[in-house]
């Protein structure tokens, strides 16, 4: 937990971030009138990729934390750059679900269908959206998020995260339904409440908590409940943010030393497809096509070497010369160590001799490569001086042949 609040703290070094979010006045046909919007592009936006959408559903309060944060986690790379809107100040009843009913009614009914029929085709017809898009709320909007949990065609948001929602309890079991029916791809769920201060709304989202697990959660499904027990509400939102931005993207994330440590470190072989799955993994559950980063593809050598898995040295220099590294001295300098490791010293020479006129990159310098290239000339060289010299067997000494005397000589002698 510690490490959410330092992160929270750091917060206040990123208020510039606030200042690229756009405003617009958004005419809704659901609503019939005109909703105030926020649209935060991230920097060096490009029309070439795609981007997760966030949406805030209390951008007035919401919308400056998730923008840091976000912002935050794009600078170590723990995240992907994403497209955040925020809606400001949504009328009580908009975002209100009653409790005698138990579903989006009326006004909150057109502010439901406002989010998913206007607003999220609007930026995914404005900028080039990915396959994850998530929402986050708070209070009366946080648990109305969940409703889009129980749409019967493919939900909206693949990622809903609810902090501090004013619940009803009884719902709890249907939402259980939908969490052990599951989803096609993932759906990433997370909530969070606290209760100083708050008691009345703390107990009502224990309880429903409790109900939505009264069944098994879908492996689809990716839940997370947490108790910020002895927090205030406004600590709880935004250690909840950290949280659940951290937890959704966690496969993003560069491979540090743990996964290091108990995930590559401890394979013999199949290295290579750990990081390939990685990717493949980043790809379809957020839905953005990331190169993989030097740290990842060192990572994966380091652990090869360890291991001498050189059929995954020899993929990994397929791959990387396809992934990004191309115009390098890494695919080549893959390449030719293992055809050394595999006694080819020919082609290793060769390729090495082709890595020698790339550019460098990382360890890969050209230091590095002339000095494998000088020992493999002069061993070359060695086993050219030096002639093994089979020892002549001597041949069999052959008994000389006897004359054979015929019978009649002697007697003729005679």
């Amino acid at each position: 937990m510690k490490k959410y609040l330092t992160i929270v703290i750091a917060l206040v070094t990123l208020q510039s971030a606030f200042s690229q979010v756009i405003s617009e006045t958004f005419s809704s046909g659901r609503l019939n009138r005109k909703q105030k919007i926020g649209i935060y592009k991230p920097e060096k936006y490009t029309d070439r990729q795609a981007y997760p959408l966030i949406v805030v559903l209390n951008a007035e309060t919401l919308m400056e934390p998730v923008v840091s944060m976000v912002r935050y986690y794009e600078q170590f790379g723990e995240m992907p750059k994403c497209i955040v809107v925020g809606v400001y100040e949504p009328k009580q009843e908009d975002v209100t679900v009653v409790e005698e009913v138990g579903r989006p009614i009326n006004e909150s009914a057109r502010f439901f269908e406002f989010v998913s029929a206007e607003l999220v085709p609007y930026i995914q017809g404005k900028y080039p959206i990915a396959d994850l898009k998530g929402v986050i709320a708070s209070e009366e909007a946080g648990f109305l998020a969940n409703y889009y949990m129980l749409a019967e065609k493919k939900p909206t948001f693949n990622m809903i995260v609810s902090l501090n929602p004013v619940a009803l309890p009884r719902m709890g079991e249907e939402f259980s339904h939908a969490l052990a029916a599951g989803v096609p791809n993932r759906l990433f769920y997370y909530m969070a409440t606290a209760d100083v201060e708050n008691k009345v709304v703390y107990d009502k989202a224990i309880q429903f908590e409790r109900a939505m697990r009264s069944a098994p959660v879908h492996e689809s499904v990716e839940y997370h409940f947490v108790d910020f027990k002895g927090s205030s509400v406004n600590a709880a939102k935004l250690q909840g943010i950290a949280q659940a931005l951290d937890m959704c993207f966690d496969i993003y994330k560069p491979i540090g030393g743990k996964e290091f440590k108990t995930q590559m470190e401890t394979l013999e072989t199949g290295i290579y497809e750990y990081l390939e799955n990685k990717y493949n993994t980043i790809y379809k559950q957020l839905g953005v096509k990331k190169v993989p980063i030097l740290n990842d593809v060192m990572a994966t050598y380091t652990a090869i070497n360890s291991s001498q898995d050189w059929e995954s040295l020899k993929k990994l220099a397929k791959y990387v010369e396809s992934n990004g590294y191309l115009k390098t001295a890494m695919p080549n300098f893959f390449l030719a160590e293992y055809y050394e490791k595999m006694g080819d010293d020919k082609k290793a020479l060769k390729t090495y001799q082709k890595a020698y006129t790339e550019p460098n990159i990382d360890f890969i310098t050209g230091d590095l490569i002339n000095e494998r290239i000088t020992h493999l000339q002069a061993t070359k060289r060695k086993s050219k001086r030096t002639k093994v010299v089979e020892p002549i067997e001597p041949a069999e000494e052959v008994a000389p042949a006897q004359e054979e005397q015929n019978p009649t000589d002697e007697s003729n002698q005679n």
